[in-house]
């Protein structure tokens, strides 16, 4: 066994360049494989404990119902659960003035010695007597930091009451209650001080309690029953953080795919050479009385080892890097919210085991196949660069493009790996049919420049025909340049979408804080400001449709007047009689054309919804029976297209409008900033959220551009393994043809003719590489509808040739890169020395 060992350590050892590259591409691969499994929980970990932080280590929220939140202590039954802790809480809302910036303020009024045992602050210093000044604050080291503010500072707060100043008593940690800072600052001080504030006696508006974790479920239960007037909820279920958790999840499985198909192929290019140097040592073991079996276990073991430290590294390095890889995408850094890092095990096993067995699987067929070869034919093998085209290879080939479309034309519903599948067969078809393709335009070639007196231009378009090392480099440049035309295409799509398809149908937009219903009198105090022309209370809530085995979650609109609605957003059009239709059914809809080509659906057709919750649970009603209407076209109001309209009556019988908000045009579009501003002054104690069209669109698109740029960074890094395997391709091909230079030389041509008949090999496969691209991204701009639509892109994108064209520039410089070495070593090869061995 020791003897084995040796050799295969030794051959590891021999080629030390392409043993760089082999390892580096189990290495990306396994790296990117356990970094993209674990991002995700990594984030949701992250964001949960961020949400629990708000709470320490209270785990029951209480508020009153009704218009008016506040509420005495004494007005809540405790006694019959086990209660640990108990923290009552008064809040309020103002702003400061710092460095003439308005900046929004969160005033929380409690115990704080008990919010000290709860874990809701941590004081890393304080002054002398905080505790018994009232007018002393307690700030984050957060805000302390941003605004330059320390200890025996004083901050005048302006809120709806009047004024107040505060001199800063402590400073906490950034964590516990203060992960609520989130676009405002908190300050911290006493109940009575915010009671005498609000010129009330002993009044709070909201309740933590503690009970034990076993009794959780029944505390609520019992807790709610007993108190009729309040909201009882679990504290993580107080709050909801909504992301795109499914396309972050697509974004990261497409990334390891991409990776993950780069690396293979360099791994099964570079195996083919390994093998076709390791046919004589094979010839010899077996000569010497090795059975093939034995044979198969030595060369799997060669591929073994490079698994076993290309994935050791990979795994090592992603979990160095995952903390920095998860703070990109980690969309409250700038509020110090630390990640939770806790070593992945699940992940990382998967992560390993694949890495460990990638080369192996991948090389398994072809070490057989190999070594079945007869005995005498292994050791009388020569190495040749010609390519044998197999008529099964090309029909296999054409068999997947066909599988491609028809993977399409049958994906009806936009389901998601038939996308993935009709993508990939396209991908497998190119790899496939690219060795006959490169023949057939060599011999296209030939006719044109037969008649022409370059005698190294008509030799270089016969070596590009049946050459293996061409069509390696080929198909490995046409699947990185397709991919990286891929995320091109949709980053161009998404632009356009946001830039130019999306409507501006309103500047500012009001939501309610805590979801629900906004105040009458709120929307029409911003009705009468100077600067609205315009304002629509959009009722908003979520449902689900099932039909076929296949679902989709719809945004639910309640529409009082449909015209009026259809007039204020122009991002939707109405199709046909749709308006007048949906006011002669009670329970009528109106539906994107999209879905009901989607799911084959007929005007007229009765259809069932499931209302959801804000966290897209079913309400308790279940389904409700709605009849389609009529149609619109929704693309410019929103990308996924499936906004539902319905009766604002039916609306408020069915759903709860968690997602209402005040759509608000102003007269001037310019001063959206301003309007925002006046809006939440004058509402600061109402819990709501302001915010611009603009800063919604740039919230959309940097988190999109994010997911885009990270899977750019890792085609470029399977771009760089390409790299290294065409360099290692093409001197592999050098060492194979220095007795055919050698030969050329010795008839005439010249060191020069020869390096020339190099460049125009290069530039002939460039041609061929162009042309083979084209149409494969022509074919992939066709089929990356459907898997654009299924991950919720229902965008207009097309084909770039200038995203193309700068592609192909890129490609011409890696080959021209690339064919250099080769032609300096052509000038330092000794010919004399080559024909003697001829």
């Amino acid at each position: 066994m020791s003897i084995i060992l040796k050799h295969v350590v030794r051959n590891i050892r021999e080629k030390k360049f392409r043993t760089l590259i082999l390892l580096l591409s189990i290495f990306l691969s396994t790296a990117v494989l356990f970094a993209g499994l674990s991002l995700n929980s990594v984030i949701n970990e992250t964001y949960s404990k961020m949400l629990q932080g708000v709470y320490g280590n209270t785990n029951i929220v209480l508020k009153k119902n009704g218009e008016t939140p506040f509420y005495a202590p004494s007005d809540i039954m405790l006694d019959s659960v086990s209660i640990g802790q108990r923290i009552d809480q008064l809040y309020m809302n103002g702003k400061w003035k710092s460095a003439d910036k308005d900046v929004r303020v969160s005033l929380c009024g409690m115990n704080v010695e008990q919010a000290k045992d709860a874990e809701l602050v941590s004081p890393l210093r304080q002054l002398d007597g905080y505790g018994s000044d009232e007018t002393m604050i307690m700030i984050s080291q957060k805000t302390a930091s941003d605004y330059g503010l320390n200890l025996g500072d004083a901050i005048e707060i302006e809120h709806s009451l009047g004024n107040e100043t505060f001199t800063i008593g402590a400073i906490s940690e950034t964590n516990g209650i203060f992960y609520s800072e989130t676009g405002q600052i908190l300050l911290v001080t006493s109940l009575d001080e915010l009671n005498r504030i609000y010129g009330m006696d002993k009044a709070v508006n909201q309740t933590l309690v503690q009970v034990p974790k076993d009794e959780l479920d029944k505390a609520i239960n019992t807790l709610a029953d007993q108190n009729v007037h309040f909201t009882v909820q679990q504290t993580n279920a107080a709050d909801t953080l909504v992301r795109d958790e499914e396309t972050f999840q697509i974004t990261m499985m497409l990334a390891i795919i991409i990776i993950v198909l780069i690396s293979a192929y360099v791994i099964s290019t570079l195996s083919k050479l390994i093998l076709a140097e390791r046919m004589p040592v094979i010839g010899t073991f077996r000569s010497i009385g090795f059975s093939k079996r034995m044979m198969n276990r030595v060369i799997l073991l060669e591929f073994f080892v490079y698994g076993l430290l290309g994935s050791t590294l990979g795994v090592v390095f992603a979990y160095i890097i995952l903390p920095y890889t998860a703070s990109i995408f980690n969309e409250y850094k700038e509020y110090d919210v630390k990640l939770v890092t806790d070593l992945p095990l699940s992940q990382l096993t998967i992560a390993y085991l694949f890495g460990l067995l990638f080369p192996v699987g991948i090389n398994f067929l072809r070490i057989h196949k190999a070594n079945s070869t007869p005995l005498k034919d292994l050791i009388l093998n020569t190495q040749h660069v010609s390519q044998q085209h197999s008529r099964i290879t090309t029909l296999i080939g054409i068999s997947f493009l066909g599988a491609a479309f028809i993977l399409y034309y049958l994906n009806n519903t936009d389901h998601l790996l038939m996308a993935i599948f009709s993508v990939l067969c396209l991908f497998i078809s190119i790899v496939l049919l690219t060795p006959r393709m490169l023949n057939g335009l060599s011999n296209l070639f030939h006719l044109f420049v037969k008649q022409t007196r370059s005698g190294n231009l008509i030799l270089s378009t016969k070596n590009i025909a049946n050459n293996k090392i061409v069509s390696n480099n080929s198909s490995m440049i046409i699947v990185v340049l397709l991919l990286l035309l891929m995320v091109g295409m949709v980053s161009s799509g998404i632009d356009q979408f946001l830039t130019n398809s999306f409507k501006k149908d309103f500047d500012v937009t009001v939501r309610g804080s805590e979801g629900g219903e906004l105040e009458p009198d709120l929307i029409e105090n911003v009705k009468s400001m100077e600067e609205v022309s315009r304002t629509y209370y959009d009722h908003v809530s979520l449902a689900e449709y099932q039909v076929n085995g296949n679902s989709e979650t719809f945004s639910v609109h309640g529409v009082d007047d449909i015209s009026e609605f259809d007039t204020f957003y122009s991002g939707i059009t109405l199709l046909g009689d749709a308006e007048t239709k949906m006011k002669e059914v009670r329970n009528g809809i109106i539906i994107d054309e999209y879905q009901l080509d989607k799911y084959d659906l007929k005007i007229g057709e009765t259809i069932l919804l499931q209302p959801l919750d804000d966290n897209f649970q079913p309400l308790a009603d279940g389904f409700i029976e709605v009849v389609i209407s009529g149609a619109m076209e929704s693309s410019a109001f929103s990308q996924n297209r499936n906004t539902v309209l319905i009766h604002q009556e039916y609306f408020a019988q069915h759903f709860d409008g968690f997602f209402n908000q005040l759509s608000v045009k102003i007269k001037d579009e310019d001063k959206a900033e301003d309007v925002k501003e006046a809006i939440a002054d004058q509402f600061m104690d109402t819990p709501i959220t302001v915010m611009t069209f603009d800063e919604m669109i740039a919230s959309q698109k940097a988190t999109i551009d994010t997911l885009i740029n990270g899977i750019k960074v890792i085609i470029a890094m399977g771009l760089v393994v390409g790299l290294l395997g065409i360099s290692n391709n093409l001197l592999v091909s050098f060492s194979q043809r220095k007795k055919q230079y050698a030969v050329l030389y010795s008839v005439c041509m010249s060191r020069m003719q020869i390096i020339r008949m190099l460049f125009w090999e290069m530039f002939i496969t460039f041609i061929a590489v162009v042309m083979i691209s084209l149409l494969g991204g022509l074919a992939l701009n066709k089929l990356m509808t459907k898997l654009l639509y299924a991950i919720g892109l229902r965008i207009e994108y097309q084909f770039t040739f200038e995203l193309y064209g700068i592609l192909c520039a890129f490609v011409f410089i890696l080959l021209i890169l690339s064919t250099i070495p080769v032609a300096r070593q052509v000038f330092k090869l000794n010919m004399m020395k080559e024909l003697r061995y001829e």
